[in-house]
Order: C-alpha cells, then sequence, then structure tokens
C-alpha cells in the first residue's frame, strides 16, 4: 500500500511539472489568454491552442456542464440507501450503510461546491498559469 501512495504522489508532481513547463513555453502572443465570465462563465470563451490555460478552461466547463446532473443523481443515490437500510437492512447492517449515505451526500454538496465556485476557482488557477 505504500508503494501505491508513492507511485500516485510521484505521478501526481509528475503531471504538475509538465503543466508547469507547457504553460512557461507557451505562444506569448496573449491571443490564448482566456479571460473569464464569473457572472456567466459559461459563456467563457476557451482558445484552441492546446496549452495548459485552454484545458483549464474546458476543465471549467465540464464542471459547469456536468458536476450539477452529478451531485443531483448522487442525493438521490444516497437517499435511496438510506431509505432502503431503514426498510430492508438488519439493525447491525444499519450502521454501514447510513455512512455510505452520509458519504455519498457530503460529496455531493462538495461537487456542488465546486461547480458553483468554478468561475473562480478558474480565475484564480488562470492567474497562477498566467504565461504573458
Amino acid at each position: 500500500m505504500k508503494n501505491r501512495f508513492g507511485i500516485k504522489v510521484m505521478l501526481f508532481m509528475l503531471l504538475l511539472a509538465l503543466g508547469f513547463a507547457f504553460a512557461q513555453s507557451g505562444s506569448g502572443s496573449g491571443n490564448s489568454l482566456v479571460q473569464v465570465d464569473l457572472q456567466d462563465p459559461m459563456k467563457t470563451q476557451c482558445g484552441k491552442t492546446g496549452n495548459v490555460i485552454d484545458f483549464t478552461c474546458e476543465i471549467m466547463q465540464a464542471l459547469l456542464t456536468l458536476g450539477p446532473y452529478v451531485a443531483v443523481l448522487s442525493l438521490v443515490v444516497a437517499g435511496i440507501i438510506y431509505g432502503y437500510s431503514n426498510v430492508f437492512v438488519t439493525a447491525d447492517q444499519r450502521g454501514r450503510y447510513h455512512t455510505l449515505a452520509m458519504n455519498i451526500v457530503i460529496g455531493a454538496l462538495i461537487l456542488a461546491g465546486i461547480c458553483g465556485a468554478a468561475g473562480l476557482l478558474t480565475q484564480k488557477g488562470l492567474a497562477l498559469l498566467k504565461t504573458g
């Protein structure tokens, strides 16, 4: 288990280093910089140059498109699990199902918060990755 954690951390550091390397070797023309509209982030136009900034913008748009649906679906699944555990599961197993349902609810709320703040997170991330 310890080796797997080390490999995951090394892969994350490698991806982070590659992201900074590509961000530093950007075109520098200024046309590829994305201006995030915090009032309506879905109207943000991502560039087509293929650098890290455009990739970040596309991640923001994917979060804004799919994230709310996944959060609501997770809340529904958590409700079904919670209800199922109260009706069909024995008392000794009920705690496991309740814990699972509450963990799904917490994950859905975190996802909803991230989706709600995706525009602001992207703007701060773009300021960090600014190439020129």
